[in-house]
């Protein structure tokens, strides 16, 4: 879910001054208009207090780590799987040779003394006078409902080193990082606006491979009810394989080891634990009810069960430098994209679980675009790896206050980060059990920051010059990026029935696509079981295969439609005063890709087959007849075999 954020553009500007102004960019001035509702100066910091800040350097050959990612994640390419380890990713894209030396000869010359660079990263830490010596920056202290950060508006680095930087961080990223996590709307929430531009596609019957789910599906959603809307069967994995799944946790949640014993219990499934991992300050509280996290821990036992399950616990505590004097606790203000990946990108493959879920997210304007780039680069080196990421594409629909946070305050439709991320894939939502429909608070779009991805561009291409009506596509063209990537890749049942999760010891109702997401990873961890004890590699960045293959084994969703631009965040019931009201926005589910529910839904049975045919970048060629599957591979569909890839 997304709540009211900043975004105050980095500035860099391209003219340089003299020496007497100590050789520093000249600023770009950030107006108050800059600032989105509810943030506000609270103090300024005193002079002596202490700021630890992180310098992404620039990396070279991003061009080629792209160019990897294509040839190890393309299924019909000779290369598909054949995935790289740690050191040879961070050889692919790495600073130039005398960047950490100009930028920690810039620190140490200013009078910095605590630096310690590792690597793409340099981290110090210095009083504010001298922080905002440093940058030519002004840090104050931010507050927006609960919520206090040391930021700035803006800040300019020398000439001289500015090409070696991509950003500093914590500086203008003023996120307010939130679960996509739905909410019963009252009574009272009512959509603004009839809804007359609507998609010309006419409504048809989804094609419904899958077997018939139980009755009791249709009220409320069970593991059993989604390994029968997806046709899992009885395939039975092996803790010992090595498939391991793993969900990210922010914002002080954590799942419950108690919760999940009941969730266990209740349903059938021998206990297991979930491995627990704090980073970054992260803090595993058992005495907090943690709705989020427990839907991640518990969909992902009932699907996965037994393989390994791990939760990384993420803080947004100043990075810990081991030869700086941090202080010790202190309140959590960064945003937590960049510590999550940065932990992430430390350990072997052999250490990393192939299928990441997370279910966190803002929208993309106001994430700086710097920020937002250099974390989407780390998620790509993550599928270079063989770590497929996945994302919940949010819960706010086509958009809740659809401003623009550019000091204009465009009428626009907001698409959600990091799910607009192109080397992520990103989870939407459905409703309703056979058939399946487009859920209605389900987000999707179009990213104002990134292009359109090669995967997708004949099929995203097909939806905006076939399947939306001409009148409608005039109309939504000002409030969009046409040609930017589109999301969702595919999707998972969200809500309506909800799904059955035990918080503070309760049965509770539950769900969004932060439901969807850890789903859709659970069930490629069972891939990547079935890949593994083929001596396959595992399935890595899913999107290229989906968007190729994906005809064989996703089911179309082409009823439903989402919904938003009212004024009005469905998710919380907030009312926005002042809010782009875009009547009639929406986007449907039509025939193929659509941001409504992208691809369609996984039939498990058919993935399976369809990626064990894949043998040396080929489909049913070069490697003879698919290896026997494990037991209970074959699926009520009759397509048998497994995949992965």
């Amino acid at each position: 879910m997304i709540g009211s954020n900043v975004f105050l553009r980095l500035a860099l500007a391209a003219a340089s001054c003299n020496a007497a102004a100590n050789m520093r960019m000249v600023d770009t001035v950030h107006s108050d208009a800059l600032i989105q509702r509810g943030w506000a100066v609270q103090r300024t910091p005193a002079a002596e207090e202490q700021i630890t800040l992180q310098i992404g350097l620039t990396l070279q050959g991003q061009d080629a780590l792209i160019d990897k990612l294509k040839e190890v994640s393309d299924p019909k390419g000779p290369n598909y799987g054949k995935y790289l380890d740690k050191a040879e990713v961070e050889a692919l894209a790495k600073p130039s040779l005398d960047a950490t030396d100009k930028v920690t000869r810039w620190l140490k010359d200013a009078g910095v003394e605590a630096v310690h660079a590792d690597g793409a990263w340099v981290t110090f830490r210095t009083s504010i006078s001298k922080a905002n010596e440093l940058l030519n920056a002004d840090f104050q202290q931010y507050h927006n409902d609960g919520v206090s950060k040391i930021r700035t508006a803006s800040y300019s680095v020398p000439q001289d080193v500015m090409e070696h930087i991509d950003l500093i961080h914590p500086t203008t990223f003023f996120g307010k990082t939130q679960a996509f996590r739905p909410v019963h709307i009252a009574n009272g929430a009512v959509e603004l606006f009839n809804e007359p531009f609507v998609a010309a596609v006419d409504p048809i019957q989804p094609r419904q491979s899958r077997s018939r789910v139980d009755a009791s599906c249709k009220l409320n959603i069970t593991p059993n009810c989604l390994k029968q809307m997806y046709n899992v069967g009885d395939y039975k994995p092996d803790p010992a394989s090595g498939s391991k799944i793993a969900f990210g946790s922010f914002l002080n949640e954590t799942s419950s080891v108690s919760d999940l014993k009941l969730y266990t219990k209740k349903f059938g499934i021998p206990d297991q634990a979930v491995t627990k991992t704090t980073v970054d300050g992260g803090v595993d509280d058992q005495l907090r009810e943690s709705g989020e996290a427990n839907l991640d821990a518990q969909n992902m036992v009932g699907i996965g069960h037994p393989l390994p399950v791990y939760e990384y616990i993420t803080g947004g505590s100043p990075p810990f430098v081991p030869d700086l004097d941090l202080p010790a606790g202190g309140v959590n203000t960064n945003e937590p994209y960049l510590p999550y990946y940065q932990f992430l990108m430390t350990k072997s493959n052999a250490e990393l679980p192939q299928a990441i879920s997370n279910s966190y997210g803002e929208p993309e304007h106001t994430v700086p675009r710097n920020y937002a780039t250099r974390v989407c680069l780390m998620i790509a080196m993550m599928g270079i790896r063989g770590i497929s990421v996945f994302e919940s594409s949010g819960d706010t629909g086509i958009g809740s206050n659809c401003l623009s946070n550019d000091g204009q305050k465009k009428k626009e439709f907001n698409s959600q980060f990091p799910g607009t991320c192109p080397w992520i894939t990103a989870v939407g939502g459905t409703e309703s059990v056979e058939p399946e429909i487009a859920w209605r608070d389900s987000s999707g779009g179009f990213s104002d920051y990134f292009e359109r991805p090669w995967y997708q561009v004949d099929a995203v291409s097909t939806y905006l010059s076939k399947n939306i009506q001409p009148e409608t596509l005039e109309y939504y063209k000002p409030y969009f990026n046409q040609s930017g990537r589109g999301f969702p890749d595919f999707s998972a049942h969200s809500l309506l029935p909800n799904y059955q999760i035990y918080t503070g010891g309760r049965m509770r109702a539950s769900g969004g696509t932060s439901a969807a997401a850890p789903v859709i990873a659970a069930l490629t961890g069972l891939l990547n079981d079935a890949r593994l004890r083929s001596s396959k590699p595992t399935m890595g960045f899913l999107n290229p295969l989906l968007y190729s293959l994906g005809s064989e084994f996703l089911v179309d969703i082409t009823a439903g439609k989402t919904r938003g631009c009212s004024g009005i965040n469905f998710q919380t019931g907030t009312r926005f005063e002042n809010a782009g009201l875009i009547p009639g926005a929406s986007w449907n589910a039509t025939v193929g890709w659509d941001a409504a529910t992208g691809l369609g839904v996984p039939d498990w049975q058919k993935w399976l087959a369809t990626s064990m045919k894949i043998v040396g970048g080929t489909v049913g060629q070069g490697g003879g007849q698919a290896p026997a599957p494990p037991a209970g591979a074959s699926g009520q569909s009759g397509t048998g075999g497994k995949k992965g890839t």
